[in-house]
């Protein structure tokens, strides 16, 4: 494989870029399904025919000459799917081993977006060093490198975010019931922590409860955007730091009050944890990097629905690194929610200019058509609210697809490929 060919920085293969292979068709499994094509050459047109050479006159002699040869037929190029037996050779001339680890995570790169050049690959085994290689930290590995994050602690917490998949909705109202414990320890704490530091510490799970129940009026995309998840990673942060120099000051003690005590203030702390590897999880996610997984993620508690739930929500930006945007004439919007009548939806709509093309994709196939009647129904209302936006919705589909009623393979493996949807879809609009 030539670099030239390639159209990539040296060493590598690039997944952006088709594979052009001059010698013919190779073998094995294909990694995509780009259909095979086939183009021949020929004579270079407008190239001069030959004329038969003239027969000499009586009495001259006849002139030695020599016909043109014909141009060369160039050879045939054929653009075909990429396949394990090219990656294996690819690897094998940059110099890494085609072992098993190293041709699925070969793969997984260039199935992410990433090319795969030895830099790449060694910055990916460096991180990767002293974890168990999980698909999971697979995927945040890639992740993080393409947006410039090398931290061993961001790739243990945003492949547990991966792989547990936390619903932030879920972890406040765990927490807010941590809380409730904790004020009952703290009733019958009396000797074990000082008095003052009772008082104050009953008052502030006061007021975090409160600021949790009126999160909604509160919250960004939902509420009066007085609270934001930055602001809210902090007020946990600083929730947290106070129950640890709780527990560093209260009495040690086998009785059964500083028991009850310690436990909460260990089930409080744990529970805290959880709700800020969250909060840091959509920010490490949201951070700005390559085309490719360069979008804004965040979860939008909704505490009054019961139980709790979450509106997920991907916002692709334009461009790359720091300067890049929302442009709000060229973006995709991903929402993912659980409805009362419906189950769990995911919407995605595609914006390019002024015109607006809506996905509305179902988890059961018993709500497929009952939910085509309601959208239906509600779809010119729907044209009316983005029409006083002087947005045109073109049209819509509805589909039942467990796989991609979920908000990860937007985060991951199909992010790289939403140019190819969003020229799809402008087609069928």
């Amino acid at each position: 494989m030539a670099t030239g060919d390639l159209s990539t920085s040296p060493g590598g293969i690039h997944p952006g870029k088709p594979v052009i292979w001059p010698t013919g068709k190779g073998s094995g499994q294909p990694i995509s399904g780009t259909p095979t094509t086939e183009t021949t050459g020929g004579v270079k047109a407008g190239a001069p025919t030959p004329s038969a050479p003239t027969a000499p006159t009586r009495g001259t002699t006849a002139p030695t000459t020599t016909a043109p040869a014909a141009p060369a037929r160039p050879a045939a190029a054929v653009a075909r799917p990429l396949t394990l037996e090219d990656i294996r050779a690819h690897m094998l001339k940059i110099n890494i081993p085609d072992t098993d680890f190293n041709i699925k995570l070969a793969s997984l790169m260039i199935k992410d977006g990433m090319e795969l050049s030895s830099a790449n690959f060694a910055k990916l085994l460096s991180m990767l060093e002293g974890t168990n290689k999980s698909l999971n930290l697979q995927e945040a590995a890639i992740m993080l490198l393409m947006k410039g994050v090398d931290s061993p602690r961001a790739l243990q917490v945003l492949g547990n975010f991966f792989s547990e998949n936390p619903q932030l909705a879920a972890q406040l109202m765990a927490l807010q019931e941590s809380m409730a414990g904790m004020q009952t320890a703290l009733g019958v704490s009396a000797g074990l922590l000082d008095a003052n530091l009772i008082s104050q510490l009953s008052a502030l799970l006061a007021q975090f409860d409160e600021a949790l129940k009126t999160m909604n009026e509160k919250y960004q995309f939902s509420g009066d955007n007085s609270m934001d998840m930055r602001g809210l990673l902090n007020a946990v942060k600083g929730l947290k730091s106070l129950m640890e120099g709780a527990q560093g000051q209260a009495a040690v003690s086998d009785a059964a009050e500083a028991q009850v005590l310690q436990s909460n203030l260990s089930a409080m702390m744990a529970r805290a944890g959880s709700v800020m590897d969250n909060l840091v999880a959509q920010a490490l996610l949201s951070q700005k990097g390559r085309q490719e997984v360069n979008f804004q993620y965040s979860q939008i508690p909704n505490q009054m629905a019961a139980p709790p739930s979450n509106i997920e929500i991907v916002i692709k930006r334009e461009g790359q690194g720091e300067n890049s945007a929302v442009d709000p004439e060229n973006t995709q919007i991903v929402m993912s929610m659980s409805t009362t009548n419906l189950g769990k939806m995911v919407c995605s709509i595609i914006v390019k200019g002024k015109k607006v093309y809506v996905i509305f994709v179902f988890n059961e196939k018993q709500y497929g058509d009952e939910a085509r009647e309601l959208i239906a129904k509600e779809f010119a209302e729907l044209q009316k609210k983005l029409a006083e936006q002087n947005y045109v919705v073109t049209g819509y589909q509805v589909k039942v697809d467990p796989a991609m009623c979920a908000i990860n393979p937007y985060l991951i493996s199909m992010l790289p490929t939403l140019g190819a949807q969003l020229k799809k879809i402008d087609l069928e609009a």
